[in-house]
């Protein structure tokens, strides 16, 4: 079977190799390129939109092209936009789309976990912290300008602590840590007192190899921020192992 992998999380290469391991034939894609993932199969990288087509249609024509014959959607839980593009190519090309639903982090380990769902809930949950660490990426560079006083009493503004696979332009107040994870215990914990972190802000990523972060938090007495995670299009089916998703493939 010619299996079109949509990949973005560990567990995804893992696919990858299980489904190469039983014969089938796999192209493994990557909207952007942060490792090269040790692979032994065909690589896409770019994601598929085009001049004058969206990622559905350009996801459509290139599973037609490469005469793709199953979609399998194992991106980020919060890859809402590349999910939805998934669903809607295989609808186009009548071709079944398949997801690997990660399970998220339990919020009842963690007594001092708060949720938020955008920005505008999460302002003023953090409004009176001085130093909050956002380990979500870039992401929240849309909303330094936004940044609230760390105190009503202060003229200057939070003082952020941003980490990013990549560097982004300077910001005055913003405090660039460009790193690559997974990050253990003891990293994120000295990373949290040498910057006076009082807050965390994360996603719902629910891998066990970045959850450190949240131990780390949890006994320093730092409160995390916790996105909720966004609904995503439906699917043909969904699995939250990978060992079942593999046993679905060989079964179909």
């Amino acid at each position: 079977m010619r299996i079109l992998i949509l990949g973005g999380v560990a567990e995804s290469k893992v696919l990858a190799n299980e489904l190469i391991d039983h014969g089938h034939i796999v192209i493994y894609s990557l909207v952007g390129l942060v490792r090269q993932p040790d692979l032994p199969c065909e690589i896409h990288v770019g994601g598929f939109s085009r001049a004058g087509k969206s990622g559905a249609q350009g996801l459509a024509e290139y599973c037609g092209h490469r005469r793709i014959e199953l979609l399998l959607d194992a991106t980020h839980p919060y890859a809402a936009g590349i999910s939805a593009n998934a669903a809607q190519a295989a609808k186009q090309t009548a071709i079944p789309c398949w997801r690997f639903n990660r399970p998220g982090w339990n919020p009842a380990d963690y007594p001092n976990w708060h949720s938020y769902h955008n920005w505008d809930d999460l302002f003023p949950q953090i409004m009176r912290c001085q130093r909050p660490f956002f380990s979500i990426g870039v992401s929240a560079l849309k909303f330094a300008d936004q940044r609230p006083p760390a105190n009503p009493q202060w003229q200057q503004r939070q003082q952020w602590i941003v980490r990013s696979a990549r560097p982004f332009p300077e910001t005055e107040g913003i405090i660039q840590i460009i790193a690559i994870g997974p990050f253990g215990y003891e990293d994120e914990r000295a990373l949290m007192l040498e910057h006076k972190v009082d807050a965390l802000v994360s996603k719902n990523s629910g891998c066990g190899r970045v959850s450190q972060k949240l131990d780390a938090a949890l006994d320093l007495d730092i409160p995390v921020f916790v996105q909720a995670r966004p609904a995503l299009a439906a699917v043909d089916k969904s699995f939250n192992a990978i060992d079942a998703l593999v046993a679905a493939v060989v079964e179909n």
